[in-house]
């Protein structure tokens, strides 16, 4: 599959194999290592974060942001946050091509799905090391996690990844039960939410009395539980479809769904950690939550983690559903440059929605 430029990366890791004795590797053991560029581009995530941080505090000569240093700030973390993710997403789009099959990519695919969601997975280690009270145990966890990686893609025995045991029947019924799954969650809660936080763009008080409305569907006592379980349900079944798709070729619109898929799952993990721990210690988590001055989305110049989990996690589920709807259009026999277009055009939509959302964290308001 060709890419931007007339260059596969098939062709540049063939390439690759083709240097013989270059620094003294196997034309294998230099595969492999090509392969682990993903996870260390995750690996790395924290570390550029911090080193992007403490520029900008020079710059500022403070770490409390105000006036442009904030925009500066906001632009600088969505980039290496998108960086890593455009490394990952090509990584495993190249890994899914048909001409692609051995032992080694599917282990590396598997490895580039999940730097994918780097931003909200290192969103969710540190909140997990907050609520354990161990926040310096989360960059040596991170560390860890991401070198065992590495090594699985580098060490990995080379024999054939076992064959998913899911028959086609038992397939579409999954498919169709995480689709109907998907649909109750963006009635009962996903939808709300996200039209709740763009309306905090106008106000934040305007927010909350939504809030409060909203909230007496998906907190109710019968309600809450019930969502709970579906988010659980999405998040296994989710997970047992993308094992079977990473043994599979995918295209481009294949791969955003289940490399979106993923990051959806892990967005809401670690989401989820927040706000339960914070509702365990008394705290509301409505729009103060996240834009109150001592605590805000951005309130440190060393805080700038929480920018790219949220704004992209609102996009990943919108891309998620968009690539999900064109696959429905295209077994409705739409043409499939409709489809596409329809794809693309609520992919866009997500893409601004978000953006919103986000001016609206950072205290941009209508009115």
């Amino acid at each position: 599959m060709n890419r931007p430029g007339g260059l596969s990366l098939s062709a540049i890791i063939k390439s690759q194999d083709a240097r013989r004795g270059f620094l003294g590797l196997s034309a294998v053991s230099r595969r492999r290592l090509w392969l682990v560029v993903p996870a260390l581009c995750a690996l790395a995530y924290p570390l550029l974060l911090s080193w992007l941080s403490s520029g900008l505090v020079v710059v500022h000569g403070s770490d409390a942001p105000n006036g442009p240093i904030v925009w500066a700030s906001v632009i600088g973390s969505l980039t290496l946050a998108l960086a890593v993710m455009l490394v990952s997403f090509v990584f495993g789009l190249a890994l899914g091509s048909p001409h692609v099959g051995r032992p080694e990519d599917f282990r590396a695919r598997c490895v580039a799905l999940l730097a994918f969601a780097t931003p909200s997975l290192y969103v969710g280690f540190e909140n997990v090391g907050g609520v354990l009270r161990a926040p310096s145990a989360a960059p040596i966890a991170w560390l860890g996690f991401w070198a065992l990686a590495a090594m699985i893609v580098l060490l990995g025995h080379r024999s054939s990844p076992m064959a998913a045991a899911m028959t086609p029947i038992g397939h579409r019924r999954l498919v169709l039960a995480h689709g109907v799954s998907a649909l109750a969650i963006l009635l009962l809660f996903v939808g709300p939410h996200i039209g709740n936080h763009l309306a905090g763009f106008w106000n934040g008080p305007l927010h909350i009395v939504i809030m409060d409305v909203v909230r007496r569907v998906y907190r109710d006592d019968i309600v809450q539980p019930v969502l709970l379980a579906l988010i659980g349900f999405q998040i296994l079944s989710g997970t047992a479809l993308v094992r079977r798709r990473m043994r599979m070729p995918s295209d481009f619109f294949g791969t955003v769904q289940t490399m979106c898929g993923a990051y959806i799952g892990v967005y809401f993990l670690a989401h989820m950690t927040a706000v339960f721990a914070a509702r365990h210690a008394g705290t509301d988590t409505n729009w103060s939550w996240l834009t109150r001055p001592n605590d805000s989305l951005l309130f440190s110049l060393f805080k700038l983690r929480l920018i790219a989990h949220y704004w992209v996690g609102p996009i990943a589920i919108v891309a998620h559903v968009a690539c999900g709807l064109r696959w429905v259009l295209l077994q409705r026999d739409i043409s499939p440059a409709t489809a596409n277009r329809v794809a693309w055009a609520l992919i866009t939509l997500g893409v601004v929605a978000s953006s919103i959302i986000l001016l609206a964290l950072l205290n941009v308001h209508i009115a």
